[in-house]
């Protein structure tokens, strides 16, 4: 037992600031333990001192609720024609310091479907809450959501919404406001940080009961570090898994991307940012940093001056972010996966020659590829652009211009993958962001990911050419847009040449010292998933309650008398899971299993087939090290096994989450955003100005869909296409996940039959010559409560790959979508991450009711005695060493210091 004479040395292992000591310790839940509460906000209290502003056209009322016999009043708004929101200032004159970590936490009751959203001025996150049947994501905005409505559980009980972060420097209003006004934060740590929690319109989620809070809580975190969450990798030299990320909309939050001289306040430095990321990763148990390179084919940060002479890419504002990027990773851990949207060089510098021109016809002479330029204050000449800009690609018909999407700003460039010249690009771009830095840190290899019209089937005379020589058949385009079997022939050739030009960069990584090199593609441009124009099936609601959704669909949303609401009649026509997925329809929008006819590839508008075509998986079945990433997001996206394992490649599977952007574009001036004719697609309203929101299922639900692609697939790899600045509002069970999931080898799996006494918890083996693995998985909405697992011809004892410690494999209580990670026989050792995590940090978010969604136990971090297997949360990950264990010691020092007071 400690005595009060070593309190001081707690301290200062905690690293307590002046501000932590003096405030009152209150138990934060698991993993975090006892914290010092910084603020609090009462919503439901007329007397609470800090001033609710409201949001235009919002207005909310304050009433009583009971959940689960506890009484609490809450702040609540109700559905209309248009968002609304609430906020609050927190932390004000509290002594808040940048730099540090502090924990944000929501409480709201889980008694109806409900969309909120939640945005954290001080640390630039945005992130929502689903519950119930809300369809998960705004319908109405730019890129179509999927909407999936289920019966998810509502626990009856009072919830948190908890989000970890780091205090930046400087924080932006209420309203913040896109590009170079939302680089000017006028706030800093002592004013506080704005923090608004608000829904959509009803008309983009017509059932949603709109926001309720009861309070809105502070805390700081004094020992960070110490969440780190360790991973028991496993043994060597078994291969490892990944779990990687990519923000989309985050890089004015500390670059100012228009320039110094625009005044712009950005909320930290850029290597600070980088650190701060990269410190949340390691709290959510992300190992491998995914950072963009290209975005839309501009260069992000990296050095392209230094690697070729023009016309290449134009040099960024900033080439060092790149490198300072490196340098973070390496320190912090990480390994690297650098991102790609590749269409080619462009921007850069053109070549120009002293030959006068009128047309390009007259620079023929000189090359195919130059053209007629006209340089600045000067009479055209001849000039060679960068590669990206010559566009290369011909679309199969005639129309203006030879586009292939509507997108224009992202038609003007591409190049083709069988061109030789389009390798020879990218392997500069490989000298330049990966292999000049091999030796600062270990890259996993490259992500590359298309756009519209980046890589699209080129029908140039060029490519055509390309074929004949391939195959010995005369072709032109008029043959092709006519014969049906001719096209399917020139497809499969092209779809070969995508794989190749895949397989070369791989191999040009490895012949250049990344061992291993891994590359992944992206054949989708959507944020959320794929929804082919020519696939209308994807355009309806997946619920197992149709009859509710029938009436939506045919009478509409709109209230009685409320004029102006949008309506939601024809929005949202039903589909049953079942026949949704008999039909195949996911599959379809996925593959080119169908070729498209002629009328749905030549539109007016273009040939999106063309411009992006889908993944052709079964081509890759043979491939080691490179992967076409499988997107998922709705639990139908992860449904078909069969589906899921075309995918799989000879290295394993690689699945990227693909969470919708609910983007709002709003400019800060309601009046005006309001009349913008694109206003019913911002799901909030303009309120915020602009934002980018991922939104998380409730609790255990927020990694139901990982975990079910576990038991139908089994990925190898797990990705994150992230809307905005990384963060879980239920980070619990993603470290849980996490921790369980990279304890795993990446080796191939099969199912168990029968293996769980419940159907709906599935079992997985990974055989190696360092044991037989076991990945164990709830795939069912509710908890399972005393599951016996058998794992037939098993002798030896079973063995935790998180806790290390021994479990009989019976009696086991799991929450929906817990996935528990064993090994039976062979050394259990394996390398950490080197962090200094807990020995429970991924032994589940803590005890759980029979609803899966209970609060965790007090004084949980202590760590000793910890719950035998047969005990609550299936904690039969943990072992009950009776040890006190590093957060233990800091959290009865916090606990000690609290009653010494």
């Amino acid at each position: 037992m400690l005595r009060a004479p070593c309190l001081p040395l707690c301290l200062l292992v905690l690293g307590l600031s002046s501000t932590a000591l003096g405030q009152p310790l209150v138990d934060a839940g698991a993993p975090f333990g006892m914290l010092p509460l910084i603020d609090e906000v009462n919503c439901g209290d007329p007397a609470d001192p800090h001033p609710v502003i409201h949001g235009a056209n919002s207005t909310s009322t304050i009433r009583s609720l009971t959940l689960d016999g506890v009484t609490r009043p809450v702040r609540a708004m109700t559905m209309g024609p248009r968002a609304k929101s609430f906020s609050y200032k927190l932390g004000a004159g509290k002594g808040l310091q940048a730099g540090r970590a502090y924990l944000l936490v929501v409480e709201y009751p889980d008694d109806e479907s409900r969309l909120m959203g939640v945005a954290n001025k001080g640390a630039d996150k945005f992130r929502g809450i689903s519950t119930g049947t809300s369809i998960g994501d705004f319908r109405e905005q730019y890129a179509y959501p999927n909407p999936e409505s289920l019966k998810y559980p509502l626990s009856r009980k009072w919830q948190q919404f908890r989000q970890f972060f780091y205090l930046h420097d400087r924080f932006a209003p209420i309203v913040g406001q896109r590009n170079v006004e939302d680089t000017r934060r006028p706030e800093g740590p002592a004013n506080g940080f704005w923090v608004s929690v608000g829904h959509f319109a009803r008309h983009g989620s017509p059932t949603d009961k709109g926001t309720a809070v009861s309070r809105i809580r502070l805390f700081e975190v004094p020992n960070p570090a110490s969440l780190d969450l360790a991973i028991n990798y496993p043994p060597a030299p078994l291969p490892r898994r990944h779990v990687f990320w990519r923000e989309e909309m985050n890089d004015d939050t500390a670059i100012c991307a228009q320039g110094a001289e625009t005044d712009c306040q950005p909320a930290t430095s850029p290597g600070t940012w980088f650190d701060y990321r990269m410190k949340q990763a390691k709290f959510l148990g992300i190992d491998t940093y995914g950072h963009d390179l290209m975005e839309f084919g501009y260069t992000e940060g990296w050095d392209a001056d230094s690697f070729s002479a023009p016309p290449w890419y134009v040099q960024p504002r900033d080439p060092t972010l790149w490198a300072t990027a490196v340098s973070r990773a390496a320190a912090n851990g990480f390994s690297v996966l650098p991102y790609y949207e590749y269409t080619g060089a462009i921007s850069g510098e053109r070549v120009y020659t002293s030959t006068s021109c009128v047309q390009d016809s007259d620079c023929k002479s000189i090359s195919k590829w130059h053209t007629c330029i006209e340089p600045w204050q000067q009479p055209p000449v001849c000039g060679l652009k960068p590669l990206g800009e010559q566009r290369r690609c011909k679309p199969l018909f005639d129309r203006d211009g030879d586009i292939y999407s509507p997108i224009y700003w992202a038609d003007d460039n591409c190049v083709d993958v069988s061109d030789p010249d389009a390798l020879a690009d990218v392997k500069k771009l490989m000298d330049a962001t990966v292999l000049h830095f091999k030796s600062q840190v270990n890259f996993l290899g490259a992500w590359f990911r298309t756009r519209p019209t980046d890589l699209p089937v080129s029908f140039a005379p060029e490519a055509l050419g390309r074929f004949s020589n391939d195959t010995g058949q005369s072709v032109s385009r008029p043959m092709l847009q006519t014969n049906v079997t001719l096209r399917a022939q020139y497809y499969a050739w092209w779809f070969g040449k995508r794989r190749a030009f895949l397989e070369a960069i791989r191999d040009y990584l490895r012949q250049n010292g990344v061992a291993n090199a891994q590359v992944l593609f992206t054949p989708y441009p959507e944020e959320g998933l794929p929804t082919p124009e020519d696939l209308p099936d994807m355009a309806v609601t997946v619920t197992d309650d149709p009859a509710a959704w029938s009436v939506i669909d045919n009478q509409g949303c709109c209230a009685p008398g409320d004029a102006t609401d949008r309506c939601c009649q024809y929005r949202y026509p039903p589909t049953e899971p079942a026949a949704f997925l008999q039909d195949g329809t996911y599959r379809k929008a996925l593959t080119s299993d169908e070729l498209p006819p002629t009328e749905h590839l030549n539109r007016s508008w273009g040939e999106p087939f063309n411009s992006f075509p889908p993944a052709d998986p079964d081509r890759y079945k043979t491939s080691e090290g490179v992967y076409l990433t499988y997107p998922f997001n709705r639990l139908y996206s992860v449904a078909d096994s069969a589906l899921l394992n075309r995918f799989r490649t000879a290295s394993g599977l690689a699945m990227v989450h693909h969470f919708p952007l609910n983007e709002d574009d709003g400019k800060g001036d309601y009046a005006k955003d309001t009349a913008d004719e694109r206003y019913g697609n911002w799901p909030m309203g303009g309120l915020w100005g602009y934002l980018s929101m991922s939104v998380d299922r409730q609790g255990p639900y927020s990694m139901l869909a990982e975990a079910r692609a576990v038991a139908n697939g089994d990925p190898t790899l797990l990705g994150y296409l992230e809307a905005s600045s990384i963060s879980r509002g239920f980070p619990e069970y993603t470290r849980a996940f996490h921790a369980a999931y990279l304890a795993l080898p990446a080796l191939p799996s099969t199912v168990v039959a029968g293996a769980a006494s419940d159907a709906e918890v599935v079992v997985r083996k990974m055989v190696s010559a360092q044991g037989n693995f076991y990945a164990v998985v709830n795939t069912s909405m509710q908890s399972k409560q005393g599951v016996t697992i058998t794992l037939p011809g098993e002798t030896q004892p079973i063995v935790d790959r998180v806790s290390r410690g021994i479990v009989s494999g019976a009696n086991l209580n799991l929450y929906p979508g817990q996935l528990l990670a064993w090994q039976v026989g062979g050394a259990t050792g394996g390398g950490t991450d080197g962090g200094t995590g807990p020995t429970d940090a991924g032994s589940g978010p803590g005890c759980l009711d029979a609803t899966g969604m209970g609060d965790a136990e007090p004084f949980k971090a202590l760590g000793a005695d910890a719950e035998a297997e047969q005990g609550c949360g299936g904690c039969g990950t943990r072992g009950g060493t009776g040890a006190i264990t590093l957060m233990g010691l800091m959290g009865l020092a916090l606990w000690l210091r609290h009653r010494r007071a």
